[in-house]
């Protein structure tokens, strides 16, 4: 038999008064008891708040369309009722209540919060019956008879209440006392839940074993009609569309579970920067890419898209606090996991991993910012990491190294390697720890460099004459790279688009790529150009441009399939071109989940035939002549 879950102890303890907090101090948190009843079918809801101790003063905000009908003090307990219908103005900032779906983010003001420290959670969620619910923390039972479904959740430490519902059907399993749950509508349930609760199964057995006990007694993953991916405090929202889409449960669904430790469970503090995604994206995407021997291609992917940032777009990591901005979300996301990775490689799997264990034992359910993560590595460690974090956190950008000048010379029995170095970028240099590979006439041998400095010489003594030499050829630093693939990632990124749209209609197709109005069509070389052309239309349109202004399409995608989309290897243009405008809204589509290939091909139904990234220039090498 399964012992006692962490999240039941501590949901224990909170209830009895007894939690002590392993960062702040040891006063009891306020503890709200919600009753909430939802009806979906009228846009209608009814909530009861007890809230204890009774907060001093606290004015009641609530969102237009709900009101206060009780409010009350009762010793050292406050209670407040209230109630409303939302209306289609009401049903905004992601807030939706609907029979097809709905969702009552805390940011909306559904609820009257009025403690913003902290709070221990009971929560008992009513629905009609046909509509299930999942809330924030851990699922502690449920019931339901004809008329009403019944759930109740507790947290022993929230922040916030979030609150989904729909029409779905339940599918589940026990793992280990954690409750997993699939909610998704009915044709979704029979076709995905399965694949969806196996996988989840499977990351939950692996993160467990590296993070320590899952934080909650439940994980619910519930379908929504936007096409989201969301993590809360013991569910995660996936969209009815994203639900489908095959390489979802191998990537995003782990990284939607990972953010039980990292974001809903250690918090993040929203003044001192977002680390939770560089944390998540690295711990699970990048994981389970290691574990399928592709983290190589992974790096590759993340230096390319990287190398694809317009420098005006660039910021520091720590100025990263999340939303939806491409460019931003790379700097979150990617670059901040390669941050990580180098932060791996200078102190080693053993210390790394020690670190994630303090962060997850000292700071569950409470704030942390980048400085608590820095003091935890420095710990695990033994050793200072101001350096690093100041550099990484705070300067904008990668660096670009250049490899200026290699001399050998014989030196007794040895040979004497001198390596010449230049870091290149605005914010340069960083500290740099930087793989060396060296051919000799004995073998391979392996170095590393230490480089700190804008200009910095190496001098190495070798026991063979060396051959050749490449730094950082399994692209383990951040850095940008010094002749990256074009992809079709640029033209998400790029502040400034010409639109040639060379078919009738397709105006259209480029207004709904770029999210502006397309400026007119100019003709190659006429005016001011562009940093990044987009030459949209049907095919023989799009061949009789290419042809006129004498550009050669890449033998990859010369008219194959039924739609292709294509940045050019040597010139900043980008193709889309198909054999109908049906065909041309299949590539639009796509195009925001195939930014990292430099072309993709379509059949007549959407779906790929076929994709692939330009080679990657071989930098910082050098061979010698003889």
């Amino acid at each position: 038999m399964a012992g006692p879950r962490l999240g039941s102890i501590v949901a224990l303890l909170a209830g009895l008064g007894l939690l002590v907090s392993a960062v702040a101090s040891a006063d009891p948190l306020p503890h709200k008891t919600m009753r909430l009843w939802l009806d979906p079918a009228t846009a209608s809801l009814r909530g009861e708040l007890e809230v204890s101790p009774a907060p001093a003063g606290g004015d009641i905000t609530l969102l237009p369309g709900l009101e206060v009908t009780l409010d009350e003090r009762d010793g050292e307990q406050r209670r407040i009722h209230w109630q409303g219908r939302l209306d289609a103005a009401q049903q905004q900032r992601g807030l939706r209540l609907s029979e097809a779906g709905s969702f009552l983010p805390a940011s909306a003001g559904w609820y009257p919060s009025l403690v913003d420290a902290p709070f221990s959670l009971s929560l008992t969620l009513t629905l009609p019956a046909g509509q299930r619910g999942v809330a924030s923390g851990s699922l502690v039972g449920d019931d339901s008879d004809d008329e009403v479904t019944r759930e109740r959740y507790r947290h022993p430490r929230s922040a916030s209440i979030e609150v989904a519902a729909g029409p779905w059907q339940l599918s589940e399993r026990d793992v280990g006392g954690v409750r997993l749950r699939t909610l998704f509508p009915s044709a979704l349930d029979d076709a995905f839940s399965e694949t969806y609760l196996a996988h989840a199964a499977r990351y939950l057995g692996m993160f467990q074993q590296r993070l320590g006990p899952y934080p909650f007694d439940s994980f619910t993953m519930a379908a929504t009609p936007a096409p989201v991916g969301l993590a809360f405090p013991g569910f995660t929202l996936l969209g009815e569309r994203v639900i489908p889409l095959p390489f979802i449960p191998h990537t995003s669904l782990a990284h939607e579970l990972m953010h039980a430790w990292w974001g809903t469970g250690v918090r993040l503090d929203h003044r001192a920067g977002n680390w939770s995604e560089a944390l998540t994206t690295y711990l699970a995407d990048y994981h389970l890419d290691e574990l399928r021997d592709e983290a190589l291609e992974t790096r590759t992917r993340w230096l390319t898209d990287l190398a694809a940032l317009p420098a005006e777009r660039e910021r520091p990591l720590i100025a990263f606090h999340g939303g939806r901005d491409p460019a931003a979300r790379l700097i979150g996301y990617q670059h901040g996991a390669m941050v990580l990775h180098m932060l791996r490689q200078q102190i080693g799997d053993e210390a790394f991993e020690r670190a994630l264990r303090r962060l997850v034992d000292s700071h569950m359910f409470h704030q942390a910012g980048w400085d608590d993560l820095q003091a935890a590595f420095e710990a695990a460690a033994d050793t200072s990491l101001d350096d690093f974090f100041a550099a990484w956190l705070h300067q904008p950008g990668r660096p670009r190294i250049v490899l200026d000048d290699v001399q050998r010379s014989p030196e007794g029995d040895q040979w004497r390697l001198e390596i010449a170095l230049r870091q290149r970028g605005d914010a340069a240099p960083w500290p740099l720890h930087l793989p060396l590979v060296i051919e000799t006439q004995g073998g391979e041998l392996r170095r590393s460099i230490e480089m700190d400095a804008a200009h910095q010489r190496v001098s190495l003594a070798l026991p063979a004459r060396p051959l050749g030499l490449q730094i950082d050829p399994a692209l383990e630093v951040l850095r940008t790279l010094g002749d990256p693939p074009q992809t079709l990632r640029a033209l998400m990124l790029a502040g400034d688009v010409e639109v040639l749209a060379v078919s009738p209609g397709s105006e259209s197709l480029a207004h709904q790529l770029l999210g502006q109005r397309p400026a007119a069509a100019q003709a190659a070389g006429q005016g001011e150009r562009s940093p990044l052309q987009l030459v949209v239309g049907l095919g023989d349109d799009v061949d009789r441009w290419l042809e006129e202004h004498a550009i050669a399409a890449a033998p990859e995608v010369t008219r194959r399939g039924a739609g292709r989309m294509w940045h050019h290897p040597d010139r900043p243009l980008v193709v889309l071109s198909a054999e109908s405008r049906r065909g041309l809204g299949h590539l639009a589509g796509a195009l925001r989940h195939q930014g990292q290939y430099s072309y993709v091909i379509q059949d007549a139904e959407g779906a790929t035939l076929d994709s692939g990234r330009w080679p990657l220039g071989r930098d910082l090498a050098w061979e010698f002549d003889d």
